[in-house]
């Protein structure tokens, strides 16, 4: 965010200027940032940025305010190019995982069917046995959750690879972690609770119990395009064709998966079924199709 005062400057008067003449819904979805960022103290937080559709909009508010807040990436090596060339152009600071992706798997197993799946199988998997599991394996009374039929069979069988949702929290998770906790700041988080039950779920409030900050986890997608028109955002290409990113074919994207190794490059494709071949296998993720050259 190297950017001379006198043209931030240029451009929060501009923006000031636009704001005058904002439609409703605008004017609603600034009012609300405006209120949400008055709850903390700038000097003591960070964005956690992706270079992501929604991180890409808080940072723009936060660029429009002049708010004294570092903007932190994190470069799991999976990026698509245009969104990492959109990190490594804004971030302040560029973090790389505690882990490789290698010793992850050796150690814990490779992501498969979702996160919260993931986590009971992992549990079986490693000879827990308790109620509370095989609950969750075999669903029935009293089961707030289970296994879906193929995850269920595969893991009863023993037929099923190690699988494990570990993979987030050395490569995206505990970098942050460190950073905030060496730097003795906290985390403004860019998720959407539209995004997915757990997250709507988890989120319900702007500021959580240990002050990690999540200003739109509330916002609509309608709110959210009225605020990327009013910022004249203009997003990487590769939304043309996904509507949202993340670590290139983790199993757990379901529907992008496919898509994603059709885009990315033959470089990131081939380190993409390395990691996760087996769990493609299990999903029936198509992964022997020749790709686009349309992201090259």
């Amino acid at each position: 965010m190297n950017i001379p005062k006198a043209f931030r400057g240029l451009r929060k008067a501009y923006f000031d200027s636009k704001r005058l003449f904002a439609d409703d819904l605008t004017l609603l979805g600034l009012g609300k940032l405006d209120n949400r960022f008055a709850k903390i103290d700038p000097n003591e937080y960070y964005l956690s940025y992706s270079g992501g559709k929604d991180s890409e909009l808080v940072r723009r508010y936060i660029e429009y305010m002049k708010l004294p807040i570092k903007i932190v990436s994190l470069n799991t090596y999976r990026e698509h190019n245009d969104i990492r060339r959109r990190m490594y152009k804004h971030a302040d600071v560029v973090l790389y995982p505690t882990k490789s992706f290698e010793w992850i798997n050796e150690r814990y197993g490779m992501p498969c069917f979702s996160k919260q799946q993931d986590e009971y199988i992992k549990r079986y998997q490693k000879g827990n046995r308790s109620e509370n599991t095989m609950k969750a394996i075999n669903g029935g009374e009293g089961s707030k959750f289970q296994l879906n039929k193929k995850a269920k069979t595969l893991t009863l069988s023993e037929e099923l690879h190690r699988v494990s949702g570990e993979c987030c929290k050395y490569t995206k998770k505990e970098p942050l972690r460190l950073y905030g906790k060496k730097n003795k700041l906290k985390a403004i988080i860019c998720v959407r609770g539209d995004e997915s039950i757990v997250r709507k779920a988890k989120y319900t409030t702007c500021l959580s119990i240990d002050g990690t900050f999540t200003p739109i986890h509330d916002f609509p997608k309608k709110l959210i395009d009225a605020l990327n028109k009013f910022f004249e955002i203009k997003n990487p290409k590769v939304y043309d064709v996904i509507n949202r990113t993340g670590c290139i074919g983790c199993p757990y994207g379901k529907r992008n998966t496919e898509r994603e190794l059709f885009i990315c490059t033959k470089a990131q494709r081939e380190y993409a079924i390395k990691s996760f071949k087996k769990s493609y296998d299990v999903l029936g993720i198509d992964y022997l199709n020749e790709q686009t050259t349309l992201f090259r």
